[in-house]
């Protein structure tokens, strides 16, 4: 009798004998097998697994059994869940996600309703990064008996499929043997790792760790991870913790992290360099990181435009209406962060050092921080004056999308007066109060501050300070005003000062003019600058700064005299040395 049947996942010919003189049907079965899917064969043999098994083979099947009785509903019916027999393939290949895995020599396998039993054979991977010898009993049933082991090297990068944010690279040395049931299979063994390598998208980065050596030991429904060492930004890692099996997968985990003078890109802009204890528990739909790291330094080098600040929005991230069940998308965060003098700014506006202490909330993809940013010394410049931080606060309120709140005070020496700016309030709308030592006016101050001369003087004030707006506004708008020119003028001529000055009187009250101000800071601590007025009546200034510390400055100037009609000024040249000290 040749019948067609889905035996095996797809249509075949088989030749089959069955015995109608009893009630039930004894029956043998014997057909070629060409090219046979065997992936409900491996559902079946893997029945919690969250790893996708295919595979096919070629070869012969014979078996015999009664194909007529009750099913698993207690019915009546045709079944072929009573076979037993044997089938033999001369071509095997397995593929564990995109891993294909070639048996190097012909399989015998037995089977029974409630096992399958299968011929020592060697799995071979077309690289040679797998070399996996499989043989013994696996159920397939209730009633059936887990007695198989798997031994050999195993590509890991099997594993890359949990999650689409996680690449694993390298081989495990494999000694596994499983044993038990089929609702319970007991597994013990080891896996031990050299040389691997795991990495993982945070954002826009990919933290990579190297060198990873270490072992897991599997006993019963656990795995035990002892001691994984390996190597992060520069610095050194170590794993410890387990995790719980149900049947062939992962339950849940719980990892001890410890890392030291681990450098990361983190938070945006910065590249940070820490010690860190964490615990990371969870299972592969969520997962939490909670513990502490003590930041050895954090340094922000990205220049600052105060416009950018002023008028920024709140950013929709990447992740947002996502939940594809990546690690990183569930990846919660409970982290307390601390570092004192551990915060390094250097950029177009400050050079600071300051202490953190903060706590980090929410998604690793979307994080929420809080806490306090202390500055503990540094300056701030702004137009070309360098203001000594005397008092630096930011507190970061832990909601999302909150504004910084500041609590900023700096001061500096403008025309022998001491300015001090004092700056409160929300960052995106700040309050800012000025004030100096000898006492001037209000005007005088910001003039000061903008201008770099009194409002009273005969190079006038800026139109800003005499317009009734707030101090703030006045400072801030100045700023912003010539900004995008001076990104524009270092882009074509390499000038990153670039000022225009409006004044609302001349010298002797002569008409409204303005002052033009450019210059290149070379370093750190080496300016040059050039400033004329814009108008017949010239006076221009060239000056050279060097400053060997916030105290100390040496500044040469050439001046060139401005000429009326009622009088002439030489032009001069003068060269001064500033020191300043508080008593």
């Amino acid at each position: 009798l040749q019948l067609t049947t889905g035996i095996l996942g797809q249509p075949q010919v088989i030749a089959a004998t069955v015995d109608l003189s009893k009630d039930e049907l004894p029956t043998t079965i014997e057909t070629a097998l060409t090219n046979v899917d065997l992936t409900q064969l491996f559902a079946a043999l893997l029945p919690n697994s969250d790893v996708k098994v295919m595979g096919r083979a070629t070869g012969t099947l014979r078996a015999s059994g009664n194909i007529y009785g009750e099913n698993a509903e207690g019915e009546q019916g045709f079944s072929l869940a009573g076979l037993r027999g044997t089938a033999q393939f001369s071509q095997l290949f397995v593929q564990v996600q995109d891993v294909r895995l070639d048996a190097t020599d012909p399989l015998i396998v037995s089977f029974t309703p409630d096992e399958i039993t299968f011929d020592k054979t060697t799995f071979v991977e077309q690289s040679r990064r797998t070399n996996i010898t499989f043989g013994g009993t696996a159920a397939l049933g209730a009633g059936g008996r887990q007695n198989f082991t798997v031994d050999g090297d195993l590509n890991l990068s099997l594993l890359n499929t949990f999650s689409r944010n996680v690449f694993v690279a390298g081989a495990a040395k494999v000694g596994v043997r499983v044993a038990g049931t089929f609702a319970q299979p007991n597994i013990t063994g080891t896996a031990a790792v050299a040389g691997a390598t795991f990495s993982m998208l945070v954002a826009d980065e990919r933290l990579t760790v190297s060198q990873i050596n270490g072992d897991v030991r599997f006993t019963a429904d656990r795995a035990q991870l002892n001691a994984l060492t390996g190597r992060l930004g520069g610095g050194t890692i170590a794993v410890t913790g387990g995790a719980a099996l149900a049947g062939f997968s992962l339950a849940k985990f719980q990892l001890n992290v410890r890392g030291e003078q681990i450098t990361v890109p983190f938070p945006q802009d910065f590249r940070s360099t820490a010690d860190a204890s964490l615990i990371v528990q969870g299972d592969l739909q969520a997962q939490l990181i909670r513990g502490t790291v003590n930041l050895r330094r954090a340094e922000y080098t990205k220049d600052i435009e105060l416009a950018d600040l002023i008028n920024r929005r709140p950013e929709t991230t990447i992740s947002e209406g996502g939940g594809d069940g990546g690690l990183t998308a569930n990846t919660q965060l409970d982290l307390a962060v601390e570092g004192r003098d551990a915060l390094v700014v250097r950029n177009n506006i400050a050079d600071a050092v300051g202490s953190v202490a903060l706590q980090i909330r929410g998604t690793i993809d979307d994080p929420i921080v809080g806490g306090r940013i202390t500055a503990t010394r540094g300056t701030l410049s702004f137009r070309n004056d360098r203001y000594e931080l005397t008092r630096a606060f930011i507190d970061l309120p832990m909601r999302r999308d909150a504004d910084p709140l500041l609590n900023i005070q700096a001061e500096s020496e403008i025309k022998g007066y001491r300015v001090i700016v004092n700056l409160t309030g929300p960052l995106s709308s700040p309050n800012a109060a000025v004030s100096s030592d000898p006492a001037l006016p209000q005007a005088d101050v910001v003039a000061l501050v903008t201008t770099g001369n009194l409002s009273s003087g005969d190079q006038g004030s800026s139109t800003l300070a005499q317009t009734g707006l707030g101090t703030a506004t006045s400072l801030l708008t100045d700023a912003i005003i010539n900004a995008p020119v001076q990104r524009a003028t270092d882009k074509l001529f390499g000038l990153n000062r670039f000022e225009l000055d409006p004044l609302i009187a001349g010298r002797g009250g002569a008409s409204p003019t303005a002052r033009l101000t450019v210059g290149r800071q070379i370093n750190r601590n080496l300016a040059l600058t050039y400033s004329t007025n814009v108008t017949t009546e010239q006076n221009q200034v060239v000056a050279l700064e060097y400053r060997v510390s916030d105290r100390l400055s040496f500044v040469a100037q050439y001046q060139q005299g401005a000429i009326n009609t009622l009088r002439t000024q030489n032009n001069n040249f003068s060269f001064e040395i500033r020191f300043r000290k508080r008593f």
